[in-house]
């Protein structure tokens, strides 16, 4: 995987759209570059010699989605399904990575040869399984030599408050910030044992066994542990009004702190967890598990106030570790359109916020991603904003049923149409390795006395 796209390609001009930032709306024209990168923005750009015209009349013009969460490993065959995420408007993903024993830097690897056959660009947080001294040797490696600035906490699987204080301490020190699963995973594990001795099993007792107090609970001491070392934190996924107020309590304080949510728990309710409800289907399993009107709404009014920063897939091949969906790479943006802006709760340039934007920020890699600027990488949507269909139900996906906003009429990453008309535009251009740059080094220092003044009353 290069740095760039590999090759010199051609000049393109997207000219006639109305480009859509965080930011602003303006009408004005890209021209990328022949390595990747944006050349020029602005009002009727000249045509170059040798440039090919891409009429953007009647869309918008975003950058290309970034998707904060997924969770396909070292596995090329999920990697290959990345097609999905260009159908959606989506060009780069940050993947999770579990070394399931392996040392850090070999899982590193393995992962790496596996996502040279994805068709977006891709970054990498990695799962920690512990505070063993070859873990902590491992992360300062992952930092320094291979691009990775985000580490994965999950107290879902048994992670103890011992160890993420000493893994979030150790990775602000390094100029890296950790990623918290918060669910409290002895709750989990005892509710889910009764519930099993009742012969409740399946996705009846998924629901059952993560009530939304657990969440709350969890995400509220996630965020006291990072504050303890002055450790920045991203806490995900959200998905209880208990969460929120957490996370809200912690921002008000000046904790820096940002939550994501996956994108099914903003539209997909508690009964897909209940086969008898889906008419005979089968019963949905996931962690955080979906939840009522309440939750949602709640998650919405934290998007629009900027309470949780960005939206995800939470993609993950079945047979995967963590968790996750195996679907939803293509509707991730689409459910944000159409439940989002279509419906009045955000407006464009919030969506682009919380779909490109600020993952880009949080990770390190803006203006790279997410931006339309000179510099920029040439990773544009041309997007159709009035389409609307109601997603077919089917084994993969949980949003059978559920209307989809929005549509990407036409993809370019890195310069380089790969998808349009439907269909992917396969000239064996495959994505490239996105590093995600350390944070600066007085960062550490700074947060924690941030941290110790945003606890000062608590």
């Amino acid at each position: 995987m290069g740095a760039r796209h590999g090759v010199v390609r051609d000049l393109l001009l997207v000219r006639g759209g109305m480009v859509v930032t965080g930011q602003a709306s303006l009408r004005v024209d890209v021209l990328c570059g022949g390595m990747g990168e944006m050349l020029a923005v602005g009002p009727d750009l000249d045509i170059p010699a040798g440039c090919t015209v891409v009429d953007a009349g009647g869309l918008l013009v975003m950058p290309g989605g970034v998707d904060p969460h997924t969770a396909i490993g070292a596995d090329e065959a999920g990697f290959a399904r990345t097609a999905e995420a260009l159908a959606g408007g989506t060009t780069t993903i940050l993947d999770t990575l579990y070394p399931l024993g392996a040392s850090l830097d070999d899982a590193w690897r393995a992962w790496w040869h596996a996502a040279a056959r994805s068709r977006v660009d891709v970054g990498v947080h990695m799962a920690l399984p512990a505070a063993s001294p070859d873990v902590l040797q491992g992360m300062d490696v992952l930092v320094a030599r291979r691009g990775v600035n985000a580490f994965h906490l999950s107290m879902a699987d048994g992670l103890s408050d011992r160890a993420i204080l000493q893994l979030a301490g150790h990775a602000a020190a390094c100029g890296a910030l950790c990623r918290i699963e918060a669910q409290n995973a002895q709750a989990v594990a005892y509710l889910r044992a009764e519930l099993a001795r009742a012969g409740i099993t399946g996705g009846e007792a998924c629901l059952l066994s993560a009530p939304p107090p657990v969440e709350a609970e969890a995400t509220g001491r996630a965020l006291m542990l990072a504050g303890l070392k002055g450790a920045p934190v991203q806490v995900g996924p959200v998905s209880t009004t208990g969460a929120v107020a957490c996370l809200a309590a912690a921002r008000l304080n000046g904790q820096r702190v940002e939550g994501h949510v996956l994108a099914p728990h903003l539209v997909v309710d508690e009964t897909a967890h209940d086969a008898d409800a889906a008419g005979g289907g089968a019963a949905w399993t996931s962690l955080p598990p979906f939840r009522d009107g309440t939750h949602r709404r709640a998650l919405w009014g934290a998007l629009a106030c900027g309470t949780i920063g960005m939206v995800a897939s939470g993609f993950r091949p079945v047979g995967r570790p963590g968790n996750g969906l195996p679907g939803g790479l293509a509707e991730r943006m689409r459910v944000v359109w159409r439940h989002g802006v279509q419906a009045g709760l955000l407006g464009a340039e919030e969506f682009v916020a919380v779909t490109a934007q600020a993952a880009a920020r949080a990770f390190n890699i803006y203006p790279r991603k997410g931006a339309i600027m000179p510099g920029a990488d040439a990773d544009l949507v041309l997007w159709d904003p009035d389409a609307q269909e109601t997603s077919p139900h089917g084994p993969g996906t949980p949003y059978g049923g559920i209307m989809l906003g929005g549509r990407a009429v036409q993809v370019i990453r890195g310069g380089v149409t790969v998808w349009k008309d439907n269909r992917l535009y396969d000239d064996g251009c495959y994505g490239t390795y996105v590093p995600c740059p350390a944070f600066r080094s007085g960062l550490s220092v700074e947060l924690r006395e941030a941290a110790r003044l945003s606890l000062r009353d608590g």
